[in-house]
């Protein structure tokens, strides 16, 4: 989820703030014209605070057990002068004046809260509110990773030896409910709130398996998990093979004790380099645009943010210079690859520093900004910016197309049109036979990868020279 929202500030402002009580009519207001303010102020494209109003309006009425049919006749008449009304604060004062309707407490709260997720739902599937709840380090978990995958709230996998794994949760499976709460529509990170809470607790799973003739209810126990490492590495011989899983703080440092520790235990120099980014979401753009700098030659553009406001646009530079000196690399993408993991494999690929190889990536494109809201309210996460490639290519919506796509059934690797990336035949036979023959559950993607290597050979001069 998604982008590249900087949450680490934010995790740390939010511990130092308590709840919200009950929201009286100052609060509401500075909230919402707060809100509208930052969002008119800082989005990605022109927005007028009219539309957020209104679909502040709109959130109101998508409440749960909303509306009655006094407060539906009073929203459409809200919703109509709002087409209308002329100025900011009348405007705003339609929506605050709804959100005063529902009695102080928790209706408000809610209230509230539905009006600023309505607010976001307005601008682009990435912006979104964020609950206090969301930045607060959990006590305890369930232990799954998880993905939104066609809609639906899908496990990619249960952490091993977690509870999820000990409830008997399995990847596919589909959860369709939290405690009574349907999870379409429900971004992921507030899913990922819900599953959380006190040790020794237990949340009641509505799961949808494939092949099941009916729903399972499991109950895992909330329990501690630790996160799995965001960064890991194999050798292959005298192939270094690292995966990332996610772009934080540490992953520059992460990376050259990998490659140090991998030529080490390898007793000579590497002979290349597989870097995993399938199920990276991104993470830091700073640890991206440190990452893809560590194999590009210093003052090599790696890409473009451009925003509406100068502190959302900035150019993204390699600073480094190429710590790997020229070593033949292999990147492995698949759908789950975004934001700054596809800033990375876009400017190895169109620098021809590595090969590409995998699946179309997701496409995630855009830059969020953490705006804190008053009073514990929690924050906004707003797309203030959209990436664009060395090529100048948009990112956003278009993603990285693999140099050779890879069919994992048959083994088949396509080159992309236009690409110029052609195996000879000797290679394509290799790799296609050896992903045919591999036993079931092999990760064909990686030993396809690591078959590849050998056949990348020097990088070829940047396609899209530094400027």
């Amino acid at each position: 989820m998604r982008l590249l929202a900087l949450l680490t500030f934010w995790t740390t402002a939010m511990g130092a703030m308590l709840p919200a009580a009950a929201a009286p009519r100052e609060q509401v207001e500075t909230t919402i014209t707060l809100a509208a303010a930052q969002v008119a102020e800082h989005y990605v494209d022109v927005v007028e605070p009219r539309s957020l109003f209104m679909h502040g309006l709109r959130g109101l009425g998508n409440m749960a057990g909303e509306p009655a049919s006094s407060r539906r006749r009073s929203l459409d008449a809200a919703m109509q002068a709002e087409a209308t009304a002329i100025g900011f604060k009348p405007q705003a004062d339609l929506l605050i004046a709804e959100i005063m309707r529902f009695r102080a407490g928790r209706e408000r709260d809610a209230a509230l809260a539905a009006a600023l997720r309505g607010m976001m739902a307005g601008l682009d599937p990435h912006s979104r509110l964020v609950l206090p709840a969301e930045m607060q380090p959990p006590p305890a978990s369930v232990g799954l990773e998880l993905t939104v995958k066609g809609g639906a709230l899908t496990v990619v996998r249960p952490l091993p030896g977690g509870p999820g794994e000990r409830a008997g949760l399995q990847a596919g499976d589909v959860l369709v409910g939290i405690d009574g709460r349907p999870t379409t529509g429900l971004p992921l990170p507030e899913a990922v709130a819900l599953l959380r809470g006190a040790l020794g607790t237990s949340p009641v799973l509505k799961v949808e398996r494939p092949g099941a003739p009916a729903p399972l209810t499991l109950r895992p126990v909330r329990g501690p998990v630790q996160a799995p490492p965001s960064l890991r590495w194999t050798l292959e011989g005298r192939v270094a093979v690292i995966k990332i899983s996610a772009f934080d703080g540490n992953t520059r440092t992460n990376l050259q004790s990998a490659l140090d520790a991998a030529a080490s235990r390898a007793g000579g120099p590497l002979e290349g380099l597989v870097l995993d980014l399938r199920g990276n979401a991104g993470g830091l753009l700073d640890a991206a645009e440190q990452l893809g700098g560590m194999m590009l030659p210093a003052g090599t553009e790696i890409a473009n943010l451009r925003g509406r406001t100068p502190a959302n646009a900035r150019r993204l530079v390699s600073r480094q210079g190429d710590v790997v000196s020229g070593l033949p690399v292999v990147v492995i993408v698949d759908s789950r690859t975004g934001a700054g993991a596809e800033i990375v494999a876009g400017a190895l690929q169109d620098h021809g520093r590595a090969l590409v190889v995998g699946q179309k990536t997701a496409g995630a494109g855009t830059i969020q900004t953490v705006l804190p809201l008053p009073e514990g309210q929690g924050a906004l996460i707003v797309t203030t910016a959209r990436v664009y490639r060395a090529t100048g290519a948009a990112l956003d919506g278009a993603g990285v197309a693999p140099d050779l796509v890879l069919d994992e059934e048959s083994g088949l690797l396509t080159p992309r049109s236009g690409s110029g990336s052609k195996l000879d035949a000797q290679t394509e036979s290799e790799v296609a036979g050896a992903v045919s023959a591999a036993p079931s559950g092999t990760d064909t993607a990686l030993l396809a990868a690591i078959k590849l290597v050998g056949s990348v050979g020097k990088p070829a001069t940047s396609k899209a020279a530094a400027p």
